[in-house]
């Protein structure tokens, strides 16, 4: 009787060191794949910033470039506003001095 339950605590203590060990197995293998998986979230993070980061300064680059081109049109416009102000106020003071020169000859 006393081997019997000898014997039936050693296979129970066996049993459960085995249970243990598999336990700690399954425990070490999750571990390790939450590492892995952590590993890889910061790497895809640190990829997704750097691809934001690379479409921002071009969204920025492309923004200098096109307002460069608004500035110069519009300068560009202004040059020529001016232009043909100057020549329309060249024209009315010749077409003026013709007509005082008629006025002053008649």
């Amino acid at each position: 009787m006393i081997i019997g339950l000898f014997i039936g605590l050693c296979v129970g203590v066996l049993a459960a060191a085995i249970i243990y060990w598999l336990l700690k197995r399954r425990v070490e293998k999750l571990l390790n794949a939450l590492q892995n998986s952590q590993r890889r979230l910061q790497q895809l993070g640190n990829e997704h910033e750097i691809r934001l980061r690379a479409a921002t300064d071009q969204l920025q680059a492309d923004y200098e470039r096109k307002l460069a081109e608004k500035i110069e049109y519009y300068q560009d416009e202004q040059i020529l506003q001016s232009d043909l102000k100057e020549l329309e106020f060249e024209t009315r003071l010749q077409v003026i001095e013709s007509a005082y020169s008629q006025t002053l000859g008649t």
